[in-house]
């Protein structure tokens, strides 16, 4: 129908914060060692990772950040994909952004439009963010 032919010819264009929108994440690593974390009775899930911002290991390359998927983000985000070109855009650094992307979207389904980061926009860590 109208739906349809208005995704494809005209798509909605949706661009997406990472942290405080999709994710949250947490340095130093929690020294806790549970394999689930839950709030409310929702299981979170989360990867560890190195965000190179803070001090890590360079030797053994040891995580140094445990960042959570909020309930709910990855749904929307598939939803919205099918109807919207999804784009990322974010005051985190390259790596990081890559290192959440692999996470959140390996078959690179979900964000078919643009993925900028501070390394592409510099001021938008002092002046913020201006679409």
């Amino acid at each position: 129908g109208w739906a349809g032919y208005k995704s494809k010819t005209d798509p909605v264009h949706l661009f997406w914060d990472l942290d405080n929108t999709i994710l949250c994440s947490v340095t130093p690593l929690p020294s806790t060692v549970n394999t689930k974390a839950t709030i409310d009775n929702t299981t979170l899930h989360y990867f560890d990772q190195i965000d190179d911002d803070f001090p890590y290991n360079k030797s053994t390359l040891e995580p140094n950040t445990r960042t959570y998927f909020r309930p709910g983000a990855r749904t929307a985000l598939y939803l919205c994909s099918k109807f919207a070109v999804c784009h990322v855009y974010t005051a985190a650094q390259e790596t990081y952004t890559t290192n959440i992307l692999n996470e959140l979207d390996p078959t690179k389904e979900l964000f078919k439009g643009f993925v900028l980061h501070r390394c592409d926009y510099p001021k938008i860590v002092k002046e913020g963010k201006d679409l």
